[in-house]
């Protein structure tokens, strides 16, 4: 009965264990598909300044559904329904930046940004802080 029990703790243990790395691989996967979403919409961008002779920004942006809407029906002209930026768990927006444009995304609650989690930016000129 005692091996029994000391089998079921192990393995208990380990389950625990695994869960919390799962979990982080999940959580950098998203991540991940933030960081190229946003590689994405900043290749959009010159594609769009070359078309129209400005970029398309949001001013004043925060990373909301609406805006993420935006980009996709505005700077990609697809609708709603077949999305083209859509990473699991992020929204997008598109702000004015001194080098032209900065893609701004957070991770979302279902009504916000996550309090404590860090914005993720990429400018015009690759910069970013992913």
């Amino acid at each position: 009965m005692i091996e029994l029990l000391v089998v079921v703790a192990i393995i208990g243990t380990l389950a625990a264990i695994g869960t919390v790395a799962y979990n982080g691989y999940v959580g950098g996967a998203k991540k991940s598909a933030a960081t190229n979403a946003m590689l994405q919409i900043s290749l959009q961008e010159q594609e769009y300044q070359s078309i129209y002779g400005d970029y398309f920004t949001q001013s004043g942006c925060t990373p909301s559904q609406d805006n993420t809407d935006a980009i996709n029906t505005d700077l990609y002209e697809v609708t709603t329904d077949e999305p083209v930026v859509d990473a699991d768990g992020y929204k997008f927006c598109v702000d004015t930046h001194t080098t032209g444009f900065v893609v701004k995304a957070c991770m979302w609650d279902g009504a916000a940004c996550k309090d404590g989690e860090e914005e993720l930016t990429l400018n015009t000129k690759g910069a970013n802080n992913f």
